[in-house]
């Protein structure tokens, strides 16, 4: 789903790096640790700066905010020092699978930095085609994914280089569907939008990707609509994940 970002001191790590041993379980890199409320907040509104100035712009893009619970999960991983895309099992919350981007450095870089870095993969995108040279689009496209409105994040140092990453609830970069849907700001969500942001995000995800179907025919009364489609069920007027496909 991802693949390394490459920025002024930082580049791509096509090779899993066994052996590292970090520094220490608590982080210990001045100034970008994401226990500090300060970088908390960096980490957010340099996100939701992007997801607002999508082009071409996005109906129904969730605002973003800092989650200590997803914030946990990256760090559980990355304190590994293993430098690649861990498995499903090392980014679940509340049994479902997060989306990550990660990121290797050579020095010390801020977080607007690293995001910068993700997005800017932009170049390589074309809404809603995908890759339009064959390069990586897929920090890009989870930098934006509408419904990934939760962030936590994570750095460490190992060996003489710096580890970053990113996990997102809910996940994004699912095949074949673009990131967000086409229209004007908060189209989706007139009665919830915070500067050209949906602040409406449904806590459910259906369990079948034909609910909308499913709920128009059987309606919710239906058990098996009622318990596999609980976002259509239960979430009128509010933005919902896409079902996994």
């Amino acid at each position: 789903m991802n693949s390394w970002t490459q920025g002024h001191t930082m580049f791509a790590l096509v090779i899993c790096f066994l052996g590292f041993l970090h520094m220490s379980a608590a982080c210990s890199v001045s100034g970008v640790c994401t226990e500090l409320s300060s970088v908390q907040q960096e980490i957010v509104d340099v996100h939701n700066a992007f997801r607002r100035a999508v082009q071409p712009s996005a109906s129904n893009m969730l605002k973003m905010s800092w989650s200590d619970a997803v914030a946990e999960s990256a760090r559980g991983w990355i304190n590994k020092c293993n430098m690649t895309h861990g498995p499903p099992s090392s980014r679940m919350l509340n049994g479902y699978e997060m989306g990550e981007n990660l990121f290797k450095a050579t020095g010390i870089s801020s977080w607007t930095s690293v995001v910068d870095a993700w997005h800017s993969e932009v170049n390589n995108y074309k809404y809603p085609i995908g890759s339009i040279n064959g390069q990586a689009t897929g920090h890009y496209t989870q930098v934006v994914w509408y419904s990934s409105y939760e962030v936590g994040c994570a750095v460490t140092q190992c060996g003489s280089n710096y580890f970053y990453g990113c996990h997102y609830y809910r996940a994004g970069n699912f095949r074949t569907v673009p990131p967000y849907s086409l229209g004007s700001p908060c189209a989706s969500c007139p009665n919830n939008c915070e500067d050209n942001l949906c602040t409406n995000a449904c806590p459910y995800i259906n369990g079948f990707v034909n609910c909308d179907a499913l709920k128009a025919k059987l309606t919710c009364e239906n058990t098996a609509v009622k318990l596999g489609c609980p976002a259509s069920c239960l979430c009128d007027n509010k933005i919902i994940p896409i079902a996994k496909k």
